[in-house]
């Protein structure tokens, strides 16, 4: 049985350049983040179908994000920050991947592709935080990393999930 879900009232707290760009769509700022927000997430599961990750690709990702902040604009620098982890910090060794060819890939992304990844790996971290099992071993850690990932990864191989 499918448990039946209520809109509900939310408060949080606009920076005043956010709530004048939410005023400037509309006097009815509930429905204009709702429908914002429901346009942002679509365009988001887009953009992952459009991307195309390796399973180490993902979990580099994923790594690299971990605990990190960016916002739109330094999203666009994801391949700079990927760059300083294959130098600084060998995720491309850790991974098995070639660091210079991820760095170009994502060199290539649009901004609203970065921004889907970034946001993959936020939800990623978010859900594994409430979760035992992430490590690149894991059968459980490949799992949780396909359902935020999702479109952008290749179908699992037959017999994992």
């Amino acid at each position: 049985m499918e448990e039946k879900q209520t809109a509900r009232t939310v408060t949080f707290w606009l920076r005043p350049e956010l709530e004048k760009e939410i005023g400037a769509r509309g006097d009815n700022r509930s429905f204009v983040i709702h429908r914002d927000m429901e346009r942002l997430y679509a365009l988001y599961g887009r953009s992952l179908r459009e991307v195309g990750l390796s399973l180490p690709e993902a979990w580099f990702l994923a790594d690299m994000l971990n605990g990190s902040l960016m916002d739109a604009t330094s999203a666009s620098l994801l391949w700079a920050s990927a760059e300083d982890a294959c130098a600084l910090d060998g995720l491309d060794g850790k991974w098995e991947l070639d660091g210079k060819a991820f760095v170009e890939k994502l060199k290539g992304l649009s901004s609203i592709q970065a921004m889907a990844l970034i946001d993959a790996a936020e939800r990623f971290w978010q859900a594994t935080a409430k979760s035992t099992e992430t490590e690149k071993s894991t059968e459980a850690g490949d799992t949780m990393l396909r359902t935020f990932f999702g479109a952008a990864l290749p179908p699992p191989e037959e017999g994992t999930k």
